[in-house]
């Protein structure tokens, strides 16, 4: 775990990348996953504004290009009422898989079950998934983003927990994740500049067996221009404290720029690192 140098300074070994590089990839697919249940959530009537429609799994239209060769439909529950819309919608990306125009491979099932009107305090998101994988990456768990708002004045903020989380690669490796976190959206006049600012805190193992734990030390920060535009789905800012079984380290995402590029720290020895896995 530990080497030097020839003059004897500490250097960050390839352990430590890699379990930088699996714990924001890991945190990344499903912050994709999360973006598109937001998306279809946001696109449907009986969602947004709580208008009643029949359940026979109508199929909705989004304007997404991940889900351009994806079938999505919404079954609106029977209590469902404009104050309070109930329903599930089901992204099905086919037992063969589909692609996006950057590439990415998508296969299996994201289930999003809504409860509420998603700006309205104690509205719920739950996202499951049945079969789910992207680029042969196996995508398992539970995730309920739940309105934590106090009122409807202020900047929308929300829980978010992630139970029995797992990504598995196709050599048959895997990663497992829990976190709870809280994230404030700041909404811009222009939806392209809205911002997520996140707190918490988050556990588990990376592909080499190792346990973590992760504690945000510095909010951070999540851009829209860079998920629309680059498809980047992590943190442009913000810094994480990442304990593993005998190392304990800094990632620092940088000022704002929409790339991966990290900054790991330990004992005060730096080394910038491209995150790879990113889609």
């Amino acid at each position: 775990m530990f080497s030097c140098d020839e003059s004897g300074i500490l250097e960050i070994s390839n352990t430590d990348e890699v379990s930088v590089e699996n714990e924001a990839v890991t945190d990344s697919y499903f912050e994709d996953a999360d973006d598109l249940s937001v998306v279809a959530v946001a696109s449907d009537n009986a969602t947004v504004d709580g208008g009643k429609t029949s359940t026979g799994g109508r199929k909705i239209i989004i304007s997404d290009f991940r889900l351009e060769c994806a079938e999505v439909t919404i079954d609106v529950a029977d209590d469902s009422k404009p104050s309070h819309p109930k329903g599930v919608i089901t992204i099905d990306f086919g037992d063969d898989g589909c692609v996006d125009k950057r590439g990415n491979v998508r296969k299996g099932k994201i289930i999003i079950t809504y409860d509420g009107r998603r700006f309205f305090p104690g509205s719920s998101i739950v996202t499951t998934f049945d079969g789910y994988s992207i680029n042969d990456i196996k995508i398992e768990g539970v995730r309920t983003v739940t309105n934590a708002s106090d009122s409807l004045e202020e900047h929308p903020s929300f829980t978010i927990v992630v139970v029995g989380g797992k990504a598995t690669w196709p050599d048959e490796t895997f990663a497992t994740r829990e976190s709870n976190r809280k994230r404030e959206w700041i909404r811009a006049s222009n939806p392209v500049n809205d911002e997520w600012r996140v707190t918490g805190t988050a556990a588990g193992t990376n592909r080499n067996g190792v346990s973590y734990t992760m504690e945000i030390t510095e909010a951070l920060i999540f851009k829209r221009e860079c998920a629309i535009s680059s498809r980047i789905f992590m943190p442009v800012a913000g810094v994480k404290l990442l304990t593993t079984e005998n190392r304990q380290l800094t990632i620092d995402y940088g000022n704002g720029t929409c790339d991966k590029i990290v900054t790991i720290t330990i004992n005060g020895e730096s080394k910038e690192v491209e995150v790879k896995g990113n889609v």
